[in-house]
């Protein structure tokens, strides 16, 4: 067992928030974070890993993210300019956002190469001193709030402010790697890749659950079915399903969130009941080794997308393998610099979207390996 359904907190926050993001995809991570808050306002900062929020909500939705790194509530971005300064400004902090007599902590780290001349450790032990002087309970090892001193070196900033949940999560997704399952095929994608691409078409976890025609090796049921959303995963492939099952009890989940279906004829495999509850999409199609059967890559796709037409559901995710191209982490793909497609064109792609009633919204770019990319094409369509 390599983890277990999330489990979080309810309760609720309102306010103004700064989130930091992950590094390995910041645009994806953007997309993701608006896709999770989408009555929020989100207002990117300096750098392409901050972002400001106001939003209220619970912890859920911050909790499910897989681009989120941490939150700050009520934080404060600044522009570094001496360490004088910037502990004047974390005291007339302190004043307006006390500790309230809770035990705590101090936590600093830094994005890319931090800030020339600025020591992270040093400055968290002089905060550490500001909060002791107004009277904080300070314990390193079971604090009940930490503040975080937060370092970017892009935009030579500081953010600061009391974290949510203590600061920077760990990636779980580690323990869980696709290759580590007990049913593994070498084109499965990473889990956190899965789980973003899940946020991004479902959305908010309370707004709906995730539909998964074409489950495969079922990364995508899975990443969903843990962060407790509803599912389900179809796969005309026998085997399949039976591997994707394996490999949800062996990230511990005792569900079964996966039926035998043809993606190209979803709704006669599922009932108006099962599709209500799902609000978006993802489809991640076979190629290569893994594509079986005798329909061409571009009937089946066009196939299973106008077996989506009449679906209740508001958000899609496709997944496409293209060409290597340089990375694009900052920002979503101009339309002009899009990697060729290894088995469509783009014209084509936005054709099949356009007839089966979904509106083109963006395209980011992921690197697999020399040899081989993966776009992840996020559309939309409005429902009554």
């Amino acid at each position: 067992m390599r983890c277990r359904e999330e489990q979080v907190p309810l309760r609720n926050f309102m306010g103004e928030f700064i989130v930091s993001l992950r590094g390995w995809h910041p645009a994806l991570a953007q997309a993701e974070l608006k896709a999770l808050f989408p009555e929020g306002n989100v207002k990117m900062l300096r750098s392409p890993r901050l972002a400001q929020l106001s939003t209220s909500s619970t912890l859920v939705d911050f909790s499910i993210s897989a681009g989120i790194e941490a939150i700050f509530e009520d934080g404060v971005n600044t522009e570094w300019i001496n360490e004088s300064v910037l502990l004047e400004e974390i005291k007339q902090h302190l004043n307006s956002h006390p500790h309230n007599g809770t035990m705590c902590a101090v936590h600093s780290w830094k994005h890319g190469q931090g800030i020339a001349g600025c020591s992270r450790t040093a400055l968290a032990g002089k905060v550490g001193g500001l909060l002791s002087k107004t009277g904080a309970p300070i314990d390193l090892e079971n604090p009940q709030r930490t503040f975080g001193l937060l370092f970017d070196g892009r935009s030579q900033t500081v953010t600061y402010g009391w974290l949510m949940n203590h600061g920077p999560k760990a990636d779980s997704s580690t323990e869980r790697r696709a290759s580590q399952r007990p049913f593994f095929k070498p084109v499965s994608l990473e889990p956190r890749l899965a789980r973003l691409a899940v946020n991004l078409a479902c959305g908010p976890r309370s707004g709906g659950g995730c539909l998964d025609p074409m489950t495969g090796t079922g990364g995508f049921t899975i990443e969903a079915v843990l962060s407790q959303r509803y599912a389900i995963g179809m796969d005309l492939d026998h085997e399949m399903i039976q591997g994707a099952q394996r490999n949800l009890e062996w990230a511990g989940s005792n569900k079964n969130p996966f039926v035998v279906g043809d993606a190209t004829e979803i709704t006669a495999t599922l009932d108006n009941d099962a599709v209500s509850k799902c609000s978006g999409i993802v489809l991640d199609p076979p190629y290569g080794r893994n594509s079986q059967g005798s329909m061409g890559q571009d009937k089946l796709l066009n196939s299973v997308l106008k077996s989506t037409t009449n679906l209740p559901c508001s958000g899609l995710v496709l997944i496409l393998p293209t060409e290597p191209r340089k990375d694009c982490l900052d920002t979503a793909l101009p339309s002009d610099l899009r990697p060729e497609l290894k088995h469509q064109s783009w014209n084509e792609i936005e054709k099949m979207l356009t007839e089966t009633g979904w509106t083109y919204r963006n395209a980011w770019y992921v690197s697999v390996h020399g040899s081989l990319g993966r776009v992840v094409v996020h559309a939309t369509r409005i429902r009554d």
